[in-house]
């Protein structure tokens, strides 16, 4: 971890990230700014000529979409292509341009460097794959799908040139832990880098598609993806309105542009992980071919894509073809050496923020050894929790408002079953947030009272979003589902066991409950959980009449 600089810029959330990048240069590798300056200087040279160079180096083909759409901003068209791009500008503005423009020399050292070519890499296969995708589909915007998905990453290039303290972090979660990669995006920057490119978009007024693209609303969710699997592997099960929500996402002009950059960002990890084989079974699906034909073309696309941007000393996208699977879990690239991190962590970039105080405690006496304390496995006061349980199964019992029922919920867990600390997180479904509207035990100012949690990412909370579901997190799931969890609520913890579960109302989220029994009980029963699933599944019903 990076010492604490205190002239180092702190940077949390979607503006404050998007302030910062919005004005940073991003520079042109040396060797294809020098090209570019010579095909102007010639008075021979074609704009066709200048189009083909462009199109294959991503920085260059973002600066010159970004300046074509500001010029010809007033005719209220959008770019299409980097021959369109090209076309609009013309020769003399072109020169204007290149005169702006600053040059990357690539330090062979310098894992940063590699890092950011290959994420440009990444970009570039995106695109031939995209580009491919529309011309099997026969559908007549390849070209514009094609820039589209070439421009889709372009938050990861300068996540690494401006921000590599914390892509480092990042591929330590993602590739050494395992957490899921918008999760631990969410985590470290306080928005996804999804989400940052769509805002950077808007402010750049990139063209629509792309914008389009990066939209997390044209995201299809967890289900939609399954539906897509389903349908994949021929599910009989599938409803005609299913395979309709399947047909309509298919023929949206984003779609391809998603599903390239999906397979360049999965697959520059490992060609042979589930994620990407349920991603080719996707894609088989979509241009309707078998899939072992299909993974010969993908491959094809791939090793085009790496020759097109070779990467001297890194490995290329394509390498991964090469590479058998393996059963360890050490990365082959992507880890910043302890040597160039100490030199990066001197240098003026954004600092690792950790905005959550570890939690104070909620007694003054020590926690007792749990071998001391053994988990309770009877109820506080039975006749309560029986009488709570009563309430909620039976509707006359005038429980009329949400809130009443959440009450008594509440009052049956604390007063009834025992667990001493509440927690309630209500969900926002405009907001696609989770917050803390009330405890029970928390000690004034515990860090769980100010929560606020993203739904918009994939992670435990999102799932018991989805449908009423109940976790004990204990010392054996800890391993295996705390990577499902956002780091903003486990600093907040400490080592002890908790529960969760969600209560719904009809069919929406209503709240997710948080519980644990501190700090008398560290650990928790079984006795414990049943009967916290038993009662909060009752007030889901009681809410459903």
């Amino acid at each position: 971890m990076q010492p604490d600089r205190a002239d180092a810029p702190r940077l949390h959330g979607l503006q404050a990230w998007a302030d910062y990048l919005e004005h940073r240069p991003l520079p042109v590798r040396t060797g294809t700014l020098a090209r570019f300056r010579q095909l102007l200087g010639n008075e021979r040279s074609t704009l066709q000529q200048i189009a083909h160079l462009v199109s294959g180096d991503p920085v260059l083909s973002l600066h010159i979409t970004r300046h074509a759409q500001q010029v010809h901003r007033h005719k209220g068209a959008s770019v299409t292509s980097i021959q369109h791009a090209v076309g609009l500008l013309g020769l003399e503005r072109l020169e204007q341009l290149t005169r702006q423009l600053s040059g990357l020399k690539i330090r062979s050292d310098s894992m940063q460097h590699k890092m950011f070519l290959r994420a440009l890499a990444d970009s570039l296969h995106a695109s031939f794959q995209s580009a491919e995708l529309c011309r099997q589909r026969g559908l007549p915007f390849v070209e514009e799908v094609r820039l589209a998905a070439l421009l889709y990453g372009f938050t990861h290039w300068m996540a690494w040139l401006h921000a590599p303290l914390h892509k480092q972090y990042y591929q330590q979660r993602v590739l050494l832990q395992g957490v899921d990669v918008a999760l631990a995006e969410q985590d470290l920057f306080g928005c996804t880098l999804q989400a940052l490119g769509a805002e950077l978009a808007r402010r750049w007024a990139l063209p629509e598609l792309t914008r389009d693209a990066l939209n997390h609303a044209t995201s299809p969710d967890r289900n939609t993806l399954n539906l897509l699997h389903r349908r994949a592997m021929q599910d009989p099960a599938l409803a005609p309105q299913e395979q309709r929500q399947i047909n309509q996402l298919t023929q949206q002009r984003f779609f391809p542009v998603k599903l390239g950059n999906w397979l360049a960002l999965t697959t520059t990890r490992s060609w042979y992980s589930d994620k990407s084989l349920r991603l080719l079974d996707i894609l088989a699906d979509y241009l309707r071919q078998p899939a072992d034909r299909l993974a010969t073309r993908l491959h094809q696309h791939c090793a085009e894509a790496a020759r097109r941007y070779p990467v001297a000393g890194a490995l290329s996208p394509a390498a991964e073809l090469l590479m058998l699977p393996t059963p360890t879990e050490t990365p082959r690239t992507g880890l910043i050496p302890n040597a160039e991190l100490a030199r990066l962590e001197r240098e003026d970039y954004p600092a690792l923020t950790h905005h959550t105080p570890r939690p104070v405690q909620a007694a003054p006496h020590p926690v007792p050894p749990t071998d001391t304390r053994p988990p309770p496995s009877e109820h506080r006061n039975e006749r309560l929790f029986q009488q709570t349980l009563a309430r909620l199964s039976t509707p006359q019992t005038g429980l009329q408002q949400a809130s009443q029922v959440i009450q008594t919920l509440l009052q049956g867990l604390h007063l009834g079953l025992g667990l001493s600390r509440l927690g309630v997180l209500l969900v926002n479904t405009n907001r696609l947030q989770l917050q803390c509207a009330h405890t029970i035990g928390l000690a004034e100012g515990h860090p769980l009272k100010d929560i606020r949690l993203s739904l918009n990412v994939p992670s435990l909370f999102k799932r018991l979003s989805e449908k009423p579901a109940g976790v004990w997190m204990d010392t054996e799931n800890r391993d295996r589902l705390g990577v499902m969890l956002p780091e903003s609520f486990t600093s907040r913890l400490d080592g002890n066991d908790y529960l969760l579960m969600s209560v719904f109302q009809q069919d929406r989220p209503l709240i997710i409950l948080y519980a644990d029994d501190l700090p008398q009980h560290p650990r928790l029963s079984q006795f414990q959980f049943d009967h916290f699933r038993q009662l909060c599944a009752t007030a889901t019903r009681a809410l459903r009449r």
